[in-house]
Formats: structure tokens, C-alpha cells, sequence
């Protein structure tokens, strides 16, 4: 375990201690509806893939505009081709952000976000309705141009281990785990995500969690999201700031401790425990409660209409790391997901990607309606040999299923000695290179890649060399590779018909090496001990085989910078390409090809 206890001392801190019991639950409701006063679109025309938004006056009077059992909106859009597409509508409060702080306008609205996947005329009516009055709208229409955003990420249908987007082309994601804010979130994350774009980073991880964006939490009780608007404008903006930098988000929906008693846990502060006026008295009612049951499914339809939009929202995850909860065994944790998996589908009509974490390959029911897998992975000696076995493993039982490395690392004291961020870089690379969707995504984001500046190390090189590579366009296995001569040096990557993708790294470019030269260094006294020098391997000749005869290009990369700094040209009579690798001490990526 990775995590700090940092954030729920300061959730314990800066929650108030209230119970609050949800207008709704009455028996009778006061809830009115008279006429849909106005629909304004805020835009008459977006381009294809942007976001349609419109804002809905109601003459009407509600206790909880959260819950659709007791007031509810919904949209109807007609595509140009004529298709039916319905989308939820939600309850809106407005808010400015002035640099540090984000605070009420004291404007409501209702609203509707809709994204435009056909170019044309859109046609579109409102349904509002409580339990006493049902209406709807006149019609209305906008136009969606042409543009040139690729749309949301799918699995590709060509290789089913990777990702691409709707107009086709791959979705290779580099990134990191970016999972909270504890301050000035919007300020923090525009940092962040300046930082990841500037070095070629097109991926995070972001949770809704209780000290930082979820809508829901013991300050709120179930079911009524208002005292939490803010929360919401800082997603809002989140996703906002990724959209305009090109980057995509794994929201997670649930992390473990809020349904637990002792790992981080959380479970005393959650509204759905009855000790907090909750339906529930353990953390395993969650799943099967119909007044539990209830909350949920309306917070999972305001979270859909609000941000389901967003072809930015690369994927919706369940859990973060549900194994460290009591509800992770199958019988518990299957039906829940099947179930949910269900009914997201019909509230989000993009189709949004679906994972979560926690679960071992074993799990099938678990992992069966999802769309890809991951796992996280701590506390090991050798990440490029941890990988070399795991990825396989799941590919192989998931094989129409791309895999991500959702978290990896070690103990945080263990990075203290490590300035160059070795192990980062190393994990970081040798997850694609043993078959994963994208890279490996380390979790110190905020104490660790930030405060050392770390982000062009540790993201430009990576991102560079997979700019150009279609790998869903490809069947890869693992590459056919020697040394002329022994060598202390590995190879991993990916191979196919007349195309390689490699990465040689020295065997002491290593956490190991790097540990024990820094005790080494602190039991000589050195004046700094982080100054190590990893041994250098020179005169290297490494042999690709399994090709078919012809002229192959050989790029070799350096994993840094991002750039090819020598080129050779190799015939292969046999079938095999010899490269003269040059001198590295870390490690070396290339690329062959076969000449045309």
C-alpha cells in the first residue's frame, strides 16, 4: 500500500460531523412543475465531438433537485442520420474561480450537455416531469461542424490489446496517476496537467474522492449534492483543462476506503453507513440494499449527465483497489458490476470505456462486462521482469481486452535516494514493451514527479517513440533476440512482420545497483551520496531474428530526449538484423523496419 493518511487527516479536519436526513424520503413530496419557462442553447453551432450545452428554466418548485424521484429532466436529440439519442439533464449552480478559490454566484440552473458524434442538423426537445405533471418542450435545433478532434477511445477493433478513437487512429496513453488536489485544486491541476502536456503526457487518473471531488459524502447525507457544488465546478474545470491539452482521464468513482474499516479507512465518515443516518450497518449492504442501491444509481445518473459528455473521459472506473474492501469477493463484487455495468450503458449513450481495480485475473465474472483490465503493482525488485510475466499472464486470459498498469512503485522512502527517478523510468517503459495498452502510471504524482520537476524526464522520451506507431495495426509477440557475445544487458519489446520495437536496458541500471551504491556512498562518507555512475556497456552487438529476408532501417532512441541520434541500415540474409549498439549506461530504445 502506497497511500497517505495525509488527505483524511485533512478530510476529518475540514468536514463538519452532520447527519442529514434527504427531503425526498417523505412520503409526500412538494415538489411542482408548471411550464418549461425557457431553453437557451449556449452555443448555436459546436463542432463534431465538442460539447452541446444548454440551460433550462423551470417554473417549479423542489425540495432535492438531485433526486428524479422527485423532479427530473431529460433531453430527446435527433441526429442528422436520424438516430434517437437520450441524455439526462441535472441541476446546475454556478461558481467563479478567481486564482485560489472557488466561491457561489448564487446562479441555478437546470442544464444539458450533449456531444455531437454525426456532422449536420441536430434536433432536440426537453421532457421535464415530477410525480403530479409531465412536460415537454417546443423544438429546437443546433448545427455540428466538421472538425478535426478524433472522438472517444475505444478498443480497436484491429488488435484488440490497444486503444484507438472513434475516426480510427491510435490512442497510445502516457501518463500518471493525478488522483487528488488538497488546496487550490483548479490552480494545482492546471500546473499538472501544463507540465504533462508540455512533455508529450496524454493520460491521467483522477478520483472522486471524499477530501477532494466527490459530490457525495457525510457533509452532504445521500442523495442531495448541493453542499458538494463546488466539487462539481472543480471536475467541470478539470476536465475542461485535459480537453484543451489533449489529455484523457480514468475517473475512478469509488476508492476503497470509503466501504473500509482498516485500510485508509473511511467507512465511519460515509453517509451510507447507518451510524450517519445510512440504510446500511457494514460496507457490504452497499451492494445489495434497494435503498442503497437507489442512492447509488441516482448518483451514477448525475454523474453521467454531467460529465458523461466528454470524449475526454477516456473511461469510467468502478473501484480503485477494491480488494482492500469486503466486497471484493466474487459472489459480492460480480453482480454489482454486472449490474451497474448495465444500467451506465443505457444512461450513457457514448459508451464510455469501463474498468476498475482490485480483482486478479482469476476473477472472469468480475472482469467480463468491463471493457479493459489493469492492476497495480508495489513493492517489487525488477518492474521489467514483474511485467515480462504479468502482462502476458493477462493478456492471455483477457485477450480482447487491452491491459493498463494503473499504479506501480515502491514504498515512498524508497525513492528518497533516487534524484533520477530510476525506477520510475524503468517501469514506465517496460510495460508497453511487455505488452500493455500504454505506459505504466506511477502514483507520486504530487511528493515525488512535481516538487522534482520530473516530468520531461520521465515523459518525453516515452511519448516520442510511440508517437508514430499504429500498434493496433499489428499482431505483436515478444521479440526473437541475442547478443553476439555475453552481455550485461536485457532486451524486451515487440515484434512483428517486418517491424520491431525494443528497448535494451543495462542490468545494473537498476533500483538494486542504485540502493547499494548509495549506501555504498553514504558508508564512504562521499560528499554526495546521490551522485552514482551507472557502469557503462560498450561494444555490444545485438542479434533481432525472425524476419523475412530484405533491407531493414534501424533507429536507435535515446529514451530521454525522445529523439534518434544514430541510424543504420542492415541487411538480413538469414533473417536476422545485427545492430552495433553504441555505449549506454541506462538504456537504449529502437526501432527496425523493413525498407520498401
Amino acid at each position: 500500500m502506497k497511500r497517505s493518511l495525509f488527505p483524511l487527516l485533512c478530510l476529518a479536519l475540514l468536514l463538519p460531523r452532520i447527519t442529514m436526513a434527504n427531503p425526498a424520503q417523505s412520503d409526500t413530496s412538494s415538489a411542482a412543475l408548471k411550464s418549461i419557462i425557457a431553453v437557451t442553447a449556449l452555443s448555436a453551432e459546436v463542432g463534431r465531438f465538442e460539447k452541446f450545452e444548454a440551460q433550462i428554466t423551470l417554473d417549479a418548485q423542489f425540495d432535492n433537485p438531485y433526486d428524479p424521484q422527485e423532479i427530473r429532466l431529460d433531453a430527446e436529440f435527433t441526429a442528422p442520420s436520424g438516430r434517437v439519442i437520450s441524455v439526462a439533464g441535472f441541476y446546475y449552480e454556478e461558481f467563479s474561480y478567481n486564482g485560489g478559490s472557488v466561491a457561489p454566484s448564487g446562479e441555478s440552473s437546470w442544464r444539458v450537455r450533449f456531444t455531437p458524434q454525426e456532422v449536420g442538423e441536430y434536433r432536440y426537445r426537453i421532457a421535464a416531469s415530477t410525480a403530479g405533471a409531465s412536460l415537454s418542450s417546443d423544438g429546437y435545433s443546433f448545427m455540428a461542424l466538421e472538425s478535426d478532434l478524433p472522438g472517444f477511445v475505444r478498443v480497436d477493433a484491429r488488435n484488440q490489446r490497444y486503444f484507438a478513437f472513434d475516426n480510427g487512429s491510435p490512442y497510445f496513453p502516457v501518463g500518471l496517476n493525478m488522483a487528488w488536489s488538497l488546496s487550490n485544486t483548479i490552480g494545482e491541476y492546471t500546473t499538472w496537467l501544463d507540465k504533462l502536456h508540455a512533455s508529450g503526457g496524454n493520460f491521467i487518473r483522477v478520483w472522486m474522492a471524499p477530501w477532494n471531488m466527490s459530490i457525495e459524502w457525510i457533509d452532504t447525507g445521500l442523495g442531495d449534492y448541493s453542499r458538494r457544488q463546488f466539487r462539481a465546478y472543480e471536475l467541470d474545470q478539470v476536465i475542461a483543462l485535459a480537453e484543451e491539452r489533449g489529455v484523457y482521464i480514468m475517473l475512478t468513482l469509488l476508492n476503497h476506503g470509503q466501504f473500509n474499516t482498516s485500510v485508509n479507512p473511511e467507512w465511519a465518515e460515509n453517509p451510507y453507513n447507518s451510524a450517519n443516518g445510512g440504510p446500511c450497518d457494514v460496507p457490504e449492504c452497499f451492494t445489495t440494499n434497494p435503498e442503497a442501491i437507489r442512492y447509488w444509481e441516482q448518483r451514477l445518473r448525475y454523474i453521467v449527465a454531467r460529465w458523461g459528455y466528454s470524449p475526454n473521459v477516456m473511461a469510467w472506473e468502478w473501484w480503485n483497489e477494491v480488494n482492500w474492501t469486503p466486497l471484493s469477493s466474487e459472489a459480492i463484487l460480480a453482480p454489482w458490476i454486472e449490474r451497474n455495468s448495465t444500467l451506465i450503458r443505457e444512461l450513457d449513450p457514448y459508451d464510455h470505456l469501463l474498468t476498475h481495480s482490485g480483482s486478479p485475473s482469476a476473477l472472469s465474472g468480475v472482469w467480463s462486462p468491463l471493457d479493459f483490465a489493469q492492476d497495480h503493482f508495489y513493492d517489487r525488485d525488477d518492474f521489467p521482469r514483474t511485467f515480462l510475466n504479468t502482462v502476458p499472464e493477462w493478456s492471455d486470459a483477457y485477450p480482447e481486452k487491452p491491459f493498463l498498469v494503473g499504479e506501480f512503485g515502491r514504498a515512498a522512502e524508497a525513492l528518497s535516494y533516487d534524484s533520477e527517478a530510476v525506477e520510475l523510468h524503468i517501469g514506465i517503459w517496460s510495460a508497453p514493451m511487455n505488452g500493455a495498452a500504454g505506459t505504466a502510471m506511477t502514483w507520486w504524482w504530487d511528493t515525488y514527479v512535481h516538487p522534482k520537476d520530473l516530468w520531461e524526464r520521465l515523459f518525453t522520451g516515452v511519448s516520442a517513440f510511440f508517437a508514430g506507431e499504429d500498434l493496433g495495426g499489428r499482431e505483436w509477440g515478444r521479440p526473437e533476440t541475442d547478443f553476439v557475445e555475453r552481455t550485461r544487458a536485457r532486451v524486451f519489446g515487440l515484434q512483428s512482420a517486418g517491424r520491431a520495437l525494443l528497448w535494451v536496458v543495462s542490468r545494473d541500471y537498476s533500483t538494486q545497483y542504485l540502493e547499494g551504491a548509495y549506501l555504498d556512498n553514504l558508508r564512504a562518507k562521499a560528499e554526495n551520496p546521490l551522485d552514482i555512475v551507472f557502469p557503462e556497456v560498450s561494444g555490444a552487438e545485438l542479434i533481432v531474428s525472425g524476419f523475412q529476408a530484405g533491407r531493414f532501417t534501424v533507429e536507435i532512441w535515446d529514451t530521454f530526449a525522445g529523439e534518434i541520434f544514430e541510424i543504420q541500415e542492415a541487411d538480413a540474409l538469414d533473417g536476422s538484423v545485427h545492430i552495433a549498439l553504441p555505449s549506454f549506461n541506462r538504456d537504449l530504445a529502437i526501432k527496425i523496419a523493413v525498407q520498401n
